[in-house]
Order: C-alpha cells, then structure tokens, then sequence
C-alpha cells in the first residue's frame, strides 16, 4: 500500500512539473510575441498617391527629362524610354521628355533653365512648387513628372572567382501638377541575379581590355538593365492612378505622343 501511495505521489509530482514546464514554455513564447510582432518589414518601395488625386481633373502629364546622380546619359536614356513606356497604358496625355527639353530651352531660358531643372530634381528628386507652376504653363501640361536614377549598377564576378553577378537599379519619381502640389510619388530599388558562378569553370575564350587579356567562362552573367528596370516600373504601375474617365464611363484614350 505504501509503495502505491508513493507511485501516485511521485505520478502527481511529475505532473505538476509538467504543467510548470509547460507554463513557463507557453510564458516564454508568448514573451516573444511583441518582439517579433514589432520587428519591421522590409519595404521595397515606397509610393504615395494624394488622397483626393481622382478628383484633381489631371488628364496630361509632360514627362522631363531624367537625371541621374553620375550624369550618366545612356542610362538617362535607358529611365527615359522605359518609364513612358511603363505609363502609356494610363491613358494621359503625355509630352515626352525631347519635346519637354525643347519648350524648356525656347521657353525657359536655353540650357541654364534646363540645368536649373536638372538640378532641383537631383536636390530632392522632383521640381519644387514655383518651378513646376512655370513648367506645366510652357509644357501646356497639369502636371510634370520627374525620374532621378539614384543606381544603376551591374557587377559580375571574375573569372577566378565564386558568387553571383547582379544588377541593380534604384529610382525615385514624383509627379507635381499646375499649382505646385505633389500628387503622386515612387521611390525604390530591385535587383537581379544571375546564376551562381563557380571559380574555376571552364574558360570558352579570351577578351582583350587596355592591352590585358581576360579568360571568359560560360557561366551566365548579370541580368540586363532592361529586364531590372521593367520589374522595378511593373510594380510601380500597379499603384499609379489611371487617367479619370470620361462622362460616358469610358476611359479617355491616350493622344499621340507629341
């Protein structure tokens, strides 16, 4: 009788202990709850559309010319050509970034009014209120947009190394219409990888740079700027305000790009 007593005492102990385990163990993840709960989530872009933007009446935008933070004009270019093409389905009226440094010129000011432009936007990534008035009165536009490239950057891996080549693209955007006021706004970054390159590999050629031969491998490279640019302005684009429709409840159609 005595050894059951005691069976049954050390069965109630055990599980008391473990209740208290199981207590302490429930206490101690639910402690971890807020840490986790707080720790932030990584932002790859930030866009900002004003709150009353469909109300606003925008129905053209003059697209200006990009800058970037190396001057670097291909990739000005490069921003240039595939932001518009991004934003044609949206169905504004557009004047396109060469017709914009054109009026700029004859009605602004010759290139000293064009590199004030510049200037702004690389100073806070789009023209202030004063500026962006006397640009949408010469660009005959509601609202200018502005690109800045802030990278556009593409590293591959030597021939005798291992890792990943990648490409990296970071812009920011804002649009500001006729009385000055910010109307929509994007900024972020992306990047792609190509395969991983193993030190080593087979060389398939030689390439010739400032008189030093070079081995060239198989592997695959960095993705291209296009491919990049296309995924970072392919999400952007889904937050972009479209062109307000009309009184019938069909979408205004896009006039011919001046």
């Amino acid at each position: 009788m005595r050894c059951s007593n005691q069976s049954r005492a050390l069965g109630s102990a055990a599980k008391a202990i473990a209740r208290t385990l199981g207590l302490a163990a429930a206490l101690a993840l639910m402690a971890t709850l807020p840490a986790l709960a707080a720790k932030p989530v990584k932002k790859v872009d930030s866009i900002w559309t004003h709150p009353n933007y469909a109300s606003l009446g925008i129905e053209s935008i003059a697209l200006l010319p990009a800058v970037s933070y190396d001057n670097n004009v291909k990739n000005e270019k490069t921003i240039e050509s595939m932001f518009a093409q991004s934003l044609r389905p949206a169905g504004y009226r557009w004047v396109t970034p060469a017709v914009a440094k054109e009026m700029i010129r004859a009605g602004m000011g010759g290139d000293s009014a064009l590199s004030a432009v510049d200037l702004a936007i690389l100073r806070q990534g789009r023209v202030d209120s004063v500026t962006a008035r006397r640009l949408c009165r010469t660009l005959r536009a509601q609202a200018v947009m502005s690109v800045r490239v802030d990278l556009f950057e593409r590293n591959e891996v030597a021939w005798n190394q291992s890792g990943k080549p990648s490409t990296t693209v970071q812009v920011k955007a804002g649009l500001v219409d006729s009385t000055g006021r910010l109307v929509w706004s994007a900024s972020g970054s992306e990047t792609g990888e190509g395969p991983y390159h193993e030190a080593g590999a087979p060389t398939v050629g030689v390439k010739m740079s400032d008189g030093e031969t070079t081995p060239i491998t198989g592997e695959g490279g960095a993705p291209s700027f296009n491919e990049v640019v296309t995924r970072l302005f392919t999400r952007w684009m889904k937050d972009f305000p479209a062109r307000a429709t009309n009184a019938t409840g069909a979408a205004s159609a896009p006039d011919s790009a001046r």
